[in-house]
Formats: C-alpha cells, sequence, structure tokens
C-alpha cells in the first residue's frame, strides 16, 4: 500500500483575498501618505525658505513657489480622496476615513479659495499700484494659507500614526500559526 503524496495546492483565489490584495492596498495607502507627508515637508522646509531666502524680491519668490504650492494642493485633493476609499477597503473605521477627506476638504479651499485669491491681488500688492489695503488683505490671506497648510500636515501626520496603530494591532492580531500571511496559504 503506497502513500498517497501531494504536492500542496495553492488556491489562487484564497492568496488574493488573503493576503495579496490587503498587503497592494496597504502599500498604496502607505505610498500616498509618504509621498504627501514627504512633499509637504520639502516644501514647507526647503522650497519656500529657499526661494524667499535667494530671490531678490518677495513676489519673485511668490511667484516661484505658487505653482508647486497649486501642484502639492491637487496631489492632497486626489490622496485625500484615495486614502478615505483605502481607509473604507481596509476596513479602517470611520475616522480614518473623515480624516482625510477634511484634508482633501482643506486643501479645495485653499487652492481655489485662498490661493486663487492671492493671484488675483499679487500684481496689485507687489506692483507700482499696491495699497496698504491690499497689502494687509494679502498678508490676511498669506496666513490663512499657511495655517491651512500647517493644519493638513498636522493631520497627514496623525493619519499616519493612527494608520500605523492599526497596523501594528492587525499583525498582533496574526498568531505564528495562523496562517495569516503567504507562507500559511501554500500548505493546505
Amino acid at each position: 500500500m503506497s502513500a498517497d503524496v501531494r504536492a500542496p495546492t495553492v488556491r489562487p483565489a484564497a492568496v488574493t483575498t488573503r493576503w495579496v490584495v490587503p498587503a497592494l492596498l496597504r502599500g498604496t495607502l502607505w505610498v500616498l501618505l509618504g509621498g504627501w507627508i514627504g512633499s509637504w515637508l520639502l516644501f514647507a522646509l526647503v522650497v519656500a525658505p529657499t526661494a524667499f531666502r535667494v530671490l531678490p524680491a518677495p513676489g519673485a519668490a511668490g511667484a516661484l513657489v505658487a505653482p508647486v504650492l497649486d501642484a502639492l494642493h491637487l496631489y492632497g485633493v486626489f490622496a485625500g480622496l484615495c486614502l478615505a476609499a483605502l481607509a473604507i477597503a481596509l476596513r479602517r473605521g470611520a475616522l480614518r476615513v473623515a480624516i482625510p477627506l477634511s484634508m482633501a476638504a482643506a486643501c479645495l479651499y485653499s487652492q481655489f479659495g485662498v490661493s486663487a485669491e492671492l493671484a488675483e491681488i499679487r500684481h496689485l500688492v507687489f506692483g507700482p499700484e499696491g495699497t496698504e489695503a491690499m497689502a494687509a488683505r494679502f498678508n490676511e490671506l498669506h496666513r490663512l494659507s499657511m495655517t491651512l497648510y500647517s493644519v493638513v500636515l498636522l493631520a497627514a501626520l496623525l493619519l499616519a500614526g493612527l494608520h500605523a496603530a492599526r497596523d501594528v494591532e492587525e499583525m498582533g492580531a496574526r498568531q505564528p500559526g495562523s496562517r495569516g500571511g503567504p507562507e500559511g496559504l501554500l500548505q493546505s
């Protein structure tokens, strides 16, 4: 009587649903969130201060910084919507959905409200027909823009902490022999 020796069977659907899809979703989440935090820190700590230090006039520095800020705001809208969708797909809870949606809304307001008005009055402030009233309005809008930027960046850092805590919880829930990772899926 010979023993029936069978090779381990791989169940593609099980592999995809148990490990591959959640890993891709988490990886995408971290790339989007890391890109957001990294790009916003680089802008705040390097690009903007360097532009205002090196260029001869604040108007010239603002002209350089404004299109970069436009790109960061639009990325923030895209990333915020994607991060909310990923939080839903990963079942991360309402807070991890609400925070990126709020961040995306702040980016939209900053881009199409605050930055748009700043661009509209920039020539009135830095041009020959500049007035004190326009300069005061520009400074007020600039402070609001910086506040929104800081709040969004702090929210992104908070969101990273919340997702990291959830990742740790999920990893702790997997017992060494629970077949939660790819190594356990190849055994039947």
